[in-house]
């Protein structure tokens, strides 16, 4: 087979691969050759500049798609970096390319009418180095000086300061950055199939680009794995006189204990205006939305807050893994692109919190300087939080497997008794070895069962896990 046709049948194979299979013409191709085929029945020219080989950004001289049937389909021109997912996660990667001056590269792709989704993000300061701070520091909508938590028989103010970014914010400030740097910004489009270079979209749009990166959220992650859950109802409120708080109170678990490990967490963002949600640990994915609503009123007016009205409502539900082999990104099949953010793996095994780990995703991603780079530097990334996720999943097990629901409120406990370090360290997922044995030694909170462990094939799993 000559080198043009052996070009032709490579294209037509990376078309295959990503859900292409209508036919492509092997026909030859050389430097500054058209060629022309059929798309999902739409039919394209493409213009071949020659060597198809991956070098530096801009080195690799990438086909330019043209749309022969205008009437139908509009075939973006190449980008070099493609996000799959207007989230925090792609929305940060987007961000920190544009603050390198990478910004007329990217092309984001995001299914709903507007960036960002219905979230609220939080850190602490001990979350971030000065880097990651820079980059979201223009997101932070809300910033406290310190923090509490409260239990049945003890509370704590941890002098460590916490922010929040409201989607709103995120998305404003994510569009006029991304708008002032030259990015295309995609709203609405849902993802058919994506590879490593190409997307195709439902509307049987294709997209392509020197990578791809799928940020796309959740939804696949941790599907074939055990998994416990941490569902939530939000409510922001907005009060007739200044409420009771005065700084963000981080686990409220006086409330009862019903369905698993309950809290209720509340930020101020003003004397009038507070964000209050109904938190639990749960064996089960099910959620009554409307009595966790009716539980968040009746909490605010315990403790002497008048709600003039509901400004806005979140809802969510979070799989936390009990048992996973890897971080999806190192089960990804030949052919796929990375994936970041919740679906690949990319945040805190107990917590839920994926803004740190997103943010040391987006800064290893614009520092990447090819493609290969890219995907290694995702790949870098899982391997250096696996030891971390590896004792979430631990922490896990004992919680689900070995702790009776209404009993585990006893270790978050015991827990915040430890010194602010270790606390620091475990919410930035960088807990070290000593600071794991402060967690794990010591008298078992009360109430764990032993017999639960074993009845649940606990030991078996933890020797899985080595």
């Amino acid at each position: 087979m000559n080198t043009n046709s052996q070009q032709a049948n490579e294209w037509a194979d990376l078309m295959a691969s990503n859900g292409v299979r209508d036919g492509i013409d092997s026909v030859g191709l050389s430097p500054m050759t058209n060629f022309t085929g059929n798309i999902g029945g739409v039919e394209v020219s493409m213009l071949h500049h020659g060597s198809n080989e991956e070098l530096e950004w801009g080195s690799r001289a990438a086909p330019e798609w043209r749309q022969s049937d205008p009437e139908r389909n509009e075939l973006y021109s190449p980008a070099k970096h493609v996000i799959l997912g207007g989230g925090l996660a792609g929305g940060l990667i987007a961000l920190a390319l544009a603050k390198q001056g990478r910004g007329a590269g990217v092309a984001l792709i995001e299914s709903d009418q507007q960036l960002g989704g219905n979230h609220t993000w939080s850190f602490h300061d001990t979350d971030l180095d000065d880097e990651g701070f820079d980059l979201v520091a223009e997101l932070v909508a809300h910033r406290w000086p310190r923090h509490q938590v409260r239990f049945p028989a003890y509370s704590r103010i941890i002098e460590t300061g916490y922010s929040s970014i409201s989607s709103e914010r995120f998305a404003r400030v994510l569009t006029n950055r991304l708008s002032a740097a030259g990015a295309r910004v995609y709203l609405g489009k849902r993802v058919s199939t994506a590879g490593t270079s190409i997307v195709r979209l439902e509307d049987e749009t294709v997209v392509r680009g020197d990578v791809v990166i799928d940020a796309r959220g959740p939804k696949r992650t941790l599907d074939e794995d055990r998994v416990g859950f941490q569902k939530f109802v939000g409510l922001e409120l907005e009060l007739t006189c200044d409420g009771p708080w005065t700084m963000p109170l981080m686990m409220d678990a006086t409330v009862a204990q019903v369905d698993g490990y309950r809290f209720t967490y509340v930020l101020p963002f003003s004397p009038r205006r507070v964000l209050i949600e109904d938190t639990v640990y749960s064996d089960n994915a099910s959620i009554d939305v409307e009595e966790c609503v009716r539980g968040i009123l009746n909490y605010a007016a315990r403790n002497g807050a008048e709600v003039a009205r509901i400004v806005r409502r979140e809802v969510g539900v979070l799989p936390l893994p009990i048992e996973a082999p890897r971080c999806v990104s190192l089960r990804a099949l030949p052919g796929s692109p990375p994936c970041v953010g919740y679906r690949g793996g990319f945040f805190h095994a107990v917590t839920g919190y994926s803004l740190p780990i997103a943010v040391r995703v987006a800064l290893a991603i614009a520092a990447a300087a090819t493609p290969a780079d890219t995907r290694d530097a995702v790949a870098a990334t899982a391997r250096t939080i696996e030891p971390q996720h590896r004792f979430g999943r631990f922490l896990n097990r004992l919680m689900f497997a070995a702790m009776p629901p209404a009993s585990r409120w006893k270790a978050f406990e015991r827990f915040y008794r430890l010194p602010e370090a270790t606390i620091a360290r475990f919410y930035a997922s960088r807990s070290t070895w000593r600071d794991r044995a402060r967690v794990l030694l010591g008298r078992p909170p009360a109430g764990i069962a032993w017999s639960r462990l074993l009845g649940a094939g606990f030991f078996q799993s933890s020797r899985n896990e080595s």
